[in-house]
C-alpha cells in the first residue's frame, strides 16, 4: 500500500503531460472500478438499499471524487514530492478528527504530535511565501483536509458494508460525476482519445495504486482503526520524494526536506499517542 501510493506521485505529474487533471481523474475511476471488479468480484455484494444509496454517494464525493481532484490540481502548480508532503499532513488532521468524533483516546504526546506536524506545514509555507507563493500548496492542504473526513465519515457512520464492496461502490458512484466534470473541462471528444502511453501511465494508478491500495486502507482502518494506520503513513511521503528523485529527477528544497522530517514525526507521535480498545472494533 505504502509502495504504491508513493509512487502514484510522480507517475500523476507524467501522466499530466498528456492530458489535463479533470479527465485523468475520470480515466483512473473507470479503469479502478473495472479492476476492482475483475480482482474482487466473489467477495463483491453489488445490491443496495436505498438507504445505503447517499451515504455510499457522499464517500464516494469524499474519497474519491473530491479530494483526488484537489489532488491532481495541485500537481499542475507544484512538484509531486511537495504534494505528497501536504497531503500527508492527513493522518495529523484525521487523528485530531478521530479524537473529536470518534471519541478515540489519548495520551499526552497526541497534541505534541500535532503541533510538530503542522510546525513542518508552516515551514512549507513560510518558505513558499517567500519564494513566491503557488495555489497548489493550499489545494494539497485542502486535499488533505477533505480525505481526513472522508475516512472518518467511513469509520463513524459506514461499516457495516464489507470493505470490498465499499470500495468499489465510491469508485462507481464516482464515475458519471468525474466524467460530467471531465467534459464540461475538456469540451472535445478528445477526452475519449487517450494515448497509449496514457492508458499504460492509468494502468499503473489505477491497478496498484487504487484497486488493490484503497481495499488495503480501508481493511487496516477497520481492523486496527485510525490512529494506528496512520501512525505507518509518513512512510509515503518519504518514500514519494525518494521516487520523484528517481523517476522525475526533482530535488527537493532544504525548506520542503525540514517540512517532510517534522511532518513525518508529526504523524507517527499524534497516532501512536492516541488507543482505541483493545477490539479495535469500529465505531458505530
Amino acid at each position: 500500500m505504502v509502495i504504491s501510493w508513493s509512487i502514484n506521485y510522480p507517475v500523476i505529474k507524467i501522466a499530466l503531460n498528456y492530458t489535463g487533471p479533470f479527465t485523468l481523474l475520470f480515466y483512473r475511476i473507470l479503469f479502478s472500478s473495472i479492476f476492482i471488479y475483475i480482482i474482487f468480484r466473489p467477495k463483491l455484494h453489488l445490491r443496495i438499499t436505498k438507504a445505503e444509496i447517499i451515504p455510499l454517494f457522499i464517500l464516494s464525493l469524499l474519497n474519491v471524487l473530491i479530494w483526488m481532484e484537489l489532488w491532481f490540481l495541485a500537481e499542475t502548480t507544484i512538484s509531486a514530492s511537495l504534494t505528497s508532503i501536504i497531503i500527508y499532513t492527513y493522518p495529523i488532521i484525521s487523528t485530531l478528527m478521530a479524537i473529536v468524533f470518534l471519541k478515540e483516546q489519548y495520551n499526552k504526546y497526541v497534541f505534541l504530535g500535532i503541533g510538530i506536524g503542522f510546525a513542518g506545514l508552516l515551514v512549507i509555507f513560510s518558505n513558499s511565501l517567500l519564494s513566491g507563493f503557488k495555489p497548489g500548496i493550499i489545494i494539497a492542504l485542502l486535499g488533505a483536509i477533505v480525505w481526513a473526513i472522508g475516512t472518518i465519515y467511513f469509520m463513524k457512520y459506514h461499516v457495516k458494508r464489507d470493505r470490498e464492496s465499499t470500495n468499489f461502490f465510491q469508485m462507481g458512484f464516482a464515475l458519471l460525476p468525474s466524467l460530467l466534470i471531465a467534459g464540461i473541462a475538456t469540451p472535445s471528444i478528445s477526452i475519449f482519445e487517450p494515448s497509449l502511453i496514457l492508458i499504460l501511465l492509468v494502468l499503473i494508478i489505477a491497478i496498484p495504486g487504487t484497486a488493490v491500495a484503497y481495499f488495503a486502507f480501508l481493511h487496516l482502518n477497520r481492523k486496527y482503526g485510525v490512529s494506528t494506520v496512520s501512525s505507518f503513513l509518513f512512510l509515503v511521503p518519504a518514500l514519494s520524494v525518494v521516487f520523484s528523485i528517481i523517476i522525475l529527477n526533482e530535488i527537493p528544497s532544504f525548506y520542503e526536506i525540514i517540512g517532510l522530517a517534522l511532518v513525518g514525526i508529526g504523524i507517527y507521535f499524534s497516532a501512536r499517542g492516541t488507543k482505541i480498545k483493545a477490539s479495535a472494533k469500529p465505531v458505530s
